[in-house]
């Protein structure tokens, strides 16, 4: 391995140093020709760059198209043949070789120590088996007890306790009585508002009286706009109506469907639907349900 390397270093030197070598005689050569000194500087590195490249390539395209070629033309003679048996043998045994080498330097320490630890151990542990035997019999009749305890406890207090039981009791059935009170006002509405309004429309309406029922606050809408056929007072009574049924002060709900039927009351203030909602002198299509027969179940 050492002589190949010593060889393509020497390969090496004699190609560059003929390299640098044509590099001078073309500087010569510009010099002799009138040129001036960084020009004649530049075309010695400009040949020694280009000729090193040509060499370099010249090497690649040896090695991988003509040593390829060159080595089948000499494996036919028979002499050439039996010789490149026995060398790539020879590396194969050198190779191995230093495999095994090495990993037997590396398996036979941990051995040592690994013998060492054991012998160790034995002398440790057999005094104490007699002793630890002793101990492990005895404890299970001492902890038997805390263990099942512990398992009790932890299982009573996974168990909900009895106001816990209640109040999810409570909650639900709160939460049910609100879904249908709800349920009873959509339905009101879709009863006495289907003649009135468009499918899209309706569908809008429940929304926002839907919100308008969860919430605190005034839910965000876009004006709908009835037919001609209900007044003012159908809407104020229609108001009333939910928004007792909901629980609602009177000021919200007028707010509510002055925005929400704002084409209805372009002509009206919040004060006076606030203040008309409950009456019943004029003719109308939606009646007043004094009986606030929405809230019940």
């Amino acid at each position: 391995m050492e002589l190949k390397k010593i060889e393509h270093i020497t390969l090496h030197l004699i190609v560059f140093g003929t390299i640098a070598i044509i590099g001078v005689l073309a500087r010569q050569t510009v010099l002799h020709y009138g040129w001036d000194e960084f020009s004649s500087y530049l075309i010695l590195v400009v040949c020694s760059i280009v000729l090193g490249a040509i060499y370099l390539n010249l090497q690649m395209v040896f090695r991988q198209l003509l040593s390829p070629t060159i080595e089948r033309c000499f494996m036919r003679f028979e002499c050439y043949r039996n010789k490149a048996v026995v060398v790539e043998a020879l590396v194969e045994h050198s190779k191995l070789a230093e495999s095994s080498i090495i990993s037997e330097s590396i398996i036979s320490e941990p051995e040592i120590e690994i013998e060492i630890k054991s012998d160790t151990t034995e002398k440790v542990s057999n005094p104490s088996c007699s002793e630890l035997n002793e101990d492990v019999t005895e404890l299970p009749k001492e902890e038997a007890t805390p263990s099942t305890t512990n398992n009790t406890s932890i299982e009573e207090s996974n168990q909900p306790s009895e106001y816990e039981i209640f109040r999810a009791n409570a909650m639900a059935e709160k939460e049910r009585a609100s879904q249908e009170k709800l349920d009873k006002v959509l339905s009101y509405t879709k009863n006495n508002l289907v003649l009135y309004l468009s499918e899209t429309d309706l569908n809008r309406l429940c929304g926002y009286i839907t919100e308008y029922y969860l919430s605190d606050s005034l839910p965000k809408v876009e004006q709908i706009k009835v037919d001609a056929q209900l007044k003012t007072i159908d809407i104020m009574h229609f108001g009333w109506n939910i928004g007792k049924a909901f629980g609602k002060p009177r000021l919200q709900t007028a707010t509510f469907i002055k925005r929400v039927f704002a084409h209805t009351f372009r002509d009206s203030e919040i004060s006076t639907i606030e203040r008309k909602m409950s009456h019943t002198e004029s003719e109308c299509r939606i009646k007043l349900d004094k009986k606030i027969s929405l809230a019940e179940s």
